[in-house]
């Protein structure tokens, strides 16, 4: 049963907290969280004995900063471990992450998890003034997503339900733009969410051409750093905002000011440590618990200097989102690298990390930090199977074992490269 719009209506209400209500909420449900964890899973029992550490006294935010780690290598070395031994073990699905990181991550959601994970995106983006009802445009999407979507009546009925328009945006190219000005024209929406590269390159395309599209009242970027955003302001005259989440933990924070992060508090634990990593603790992963979740993003803690100020979470600033490049494929086609690589996020590669360049229209070189349990025909089977979808069945690649994924000049790591432009 969905019970998203139940705990939607719950996770509004909290809206009218003040900060002090909201932090002892969350600490509420943290103590919960650990106590919990403590009696319902082996992992959490064995680390918390092993550590020293008594459940009651994880009270707060503060004290997660002495509790142990949790990594993608952890997660996969005692999957069964951290399963919890109740009822919510029944409805686990096994979920996949690291498109966009190259940093692979295997984890379960319980139903109720999921579902409260997605009223928590539903109500976290009442901070934009973008209410359920509002109709919204999804620059979004892999192939095997919009398959499933044309073949699914259910699924044609929660995009009219839930008053979207899904623009495919797997393999585009400016060909497309005008198709897709014509839908939104059409649909009217209030809303455009989406790929921050696809939505810049959009933009510019409007700009060029001088076409304004007036039913747009906020555009909302995701998955990739933002960048540019006076180009997208100046497209679609509206604010531009920035939201943060991922497949593990779906909504965690969204911007109320540019560049101001604005913590989910009841739902999610966001600290930052010395070495300025992510570290979240998911307050409903009830079934397989996720504290001090290091999730492969970096931040900085910021202070909120406005006095009338109404909303009751904390903030952050995203100083290093997902750096990619987006590859090109014969036909003045582009491939959004957030679509294939969520995608690739659908199959369990067993890897800890890859990153795919992009040497020409159809070679590539995949450099790949295995795990434990790698298999490379089975990779290289996946690897040509996704990549042929994209680019043809006559696509070439390399797999290079590497005990890293090298760091580029600027001093970030590029999960997806491309080395080439299109040929004149």
């Amino acid at each position: 049963m969905d019970r998203r719009y139940k705990y939607y209506d719950l996770l509004r209400k909290n809206l009218r907290l003040n900060n002090k209500e909201m932090r002892d909420l969350q600490n509420k449900y943290l103590s919960n969280l650990i106590q919990y964890a403590y009696n319902s899973t082996r992992y959490y029992r064995d680390l918390m004995n092993s550590h020293h550490i008594i459940p009651s006294e994880i009270r707060s935010k503060e004290d997660l900063l002495h509790f142990p780690i949790l990594t993608k290598s952890i997660i996969r070395d005692n999957l069964d471990r951290i399963k919890s031994q109740d009822s919510f073990a029944n409805t686990l699905k096994e979920v996949t992450s690291g498109g966009s990181t190259g940093n692979q991550a295997l984890i379960y959601k319980s139903s109720y998890f999921e579902q409260y994970s997605r009223a928590a995106f539903l109500r976290n983006n009442l901070i934009l003034n973008w209410h359920p009802h509002d109709k919204s445009v999804w620059i979004w999407g892999a192939p095997y997503e919009h398959e499933q979507i044309e073949k699914s009546v259910i699924s044609r009925f929660g995009l009219f339900i839930n008053r979207r328009c899904l623009l495919n945006a797997y393999k585009y190219s400016v060909d497309d733009f005008s198709v897709w000005i014509k839908r939104i024209k059409q649909f009217r929406p209030k809303i455009i969410y989406g790929y921050a590269s696809i939505l810049l390159e959009f933009s510019k395309y409007l700009i060029v051409n001088k076409i304004f599209l007036d039913s747009i009242q906020r555009v909302v970027s995701t998955t990739e750093k933002l960048t540019d955003r006076e180009t997208i302001k100046k497209a679609f005259k509206c604010p531009v905002s920035d939201q943060y989440g991922s497949r593990e933990i779906l909504s965690i924070a969204i911007e109320s000011d540019e560049g101001i992060q604005r913590v989910s508090d009841d739902t999610v634990v966001l600290n930052i440590n010395n070495n300025g990593e992510i570290i979240l603790t998911a307050l409903q992963s009830l079934g397989f618990p996720l504290i001090n979740y290091q999730i492969g993003d970096q931040g900085e803690n910021v202070v909120i200097e406005h006095p009338d100020d109404s909303w009751p979470f904390s903030s952050f600033r995203l100083s290093i989102g997902r750096l990619t490049d987006n590859f090109l494929a014969i036909g003045d086609k582009k491939v959004s690298s957030s679509a294939l690589g969520a995608y690739l996020s659908t199959f369990r590669l067993s890897i800890l990390e890859q990153q795919i360049i992009q040497n020409n229209y159809k070679q590539f070189d995949i450099n790949v930090v295995p795990d434990k349990q790698f298999n490379q025909s089975k990779y290289r089977e996946i690897l040509y199977h996704v990549l042929s979808e994209y680019f043809g069945f006559d696509v070439e690649f390399t797999i290079n074992i590497v005990t890293c994924i090298p760091v580029e000049t600027s001093g970030k790591r590029l999960m997806f490269k491309r080395t080439f432009n299109f040929t004149k």
